[in-house]
Parts: C-alpha cells; sequence; structure tokens
C-alpha cells in the first residue's frame, strides 16, 4: 500500500507540474507570439492572466496540500473562460481548447496529489505513532 500511494503521489507530482508549467508557458505564447490582441495591450493581458499563477509557484514547489486545493479552486475561472472561448467563433479558439486541456489536467493531477500525499502523510503518522507490537 505504501508503495502504491508513493507512486500515486510521484505520478501527479508530475502531472501538476506538467500542466502548471505548460499552461503558464501556453499563455505566454498565446498572448505574446501567437495570438497577440489587437487592441488592449499584450503585456498587461498577459500579466493579468499569467501572475496570478505565479502565485501559485512556491505552493507547487513546497508540496503544500492546502495550497494545491487552493490552486484547484483558482483554476476554475481559467476553465470558464478557456470553455467559453473554445466554444465560440473566436479566432484562438484551438488556443482555449489546449488552454481547456491544460486547466483540466491541471486541476486533476493537483486534486490527486493532495489527496494522495494526505493519505500518504496518514499512513506515514500511523505508522510511527503505533507501538511496536515486540515490546
Amino acid at each position: 500500500m505504501y508503495d502504491t500511494l508513493t507512486k500515486k503521489v510521484a505520478i501527479s507530482r508530475a502531472a501538476t507540474l506538467f500542466s502548471y508549467f505548460g499552461l503558464i508557458l501556453l499563455l505566454t505564447a498565446w498572448h505574446l507570439l501567437l495570438s497577440p490582441p489587437d487592441n488592449a495591450n499584450p503585456y498587461s493581458i498577459w500579466a493579468f492572466q499569467t501572475v496570478p499563477l505565479l502565485l501559485f509557484y512556491p505552493v507547487i514547489l513546497k508540496k503544500h496540500l492546502r495550497g494545491h486545493i487552493w490552486l484547484c479552486f483558482f483554476i476554475t475561472v481559467y476553465f470558464m473562460h478557456s470553455v467559453t472561448l473554445a466554444m465560440s467563433a473566436h479566432s484562438s479558439a484551438t488556443l482555449a481548447l489546449a488552454e481547456t486541456l491544460l486547466v483540466a489536467s491541471l486541476f486533476i493531477a493537483a486534486m490527486m496529489f493532495a489527496r494522495w500525499q494526505s493519505q500518504l502523510n496518514k499512513l506515514r503518522n500511523s505508522a510511527s505513532q503505533s507501538p511496536s507490537a515486540d515490546n
């Protein structure tokens, strides 16, 4: 059980990192290179969408469970935005679909990381607190 849970935590952590950095990279490429807005400053739009995600950088690196949970709550706004654009006749619908997939994978990966890491912590705590049967 312990080994299986450790593998699940490692896989979900890798998926979280991949999706998180992929989303930041996609937003950067989208707003600054691939399809900059015509009637607005692309840097301000990029900052408005990317800086809030960057605030979760320390949380993700330090593997904070509550931070991962808050990230899941937070990125639902990105999901709503990307689905709305993907379903419209907008010129960036393909990029919005890619954003939707990255946000969904980030949500699932971060949620499963928080769940499995919590279970692993409980397992470690119960193993360290249980008295030895030999005594």
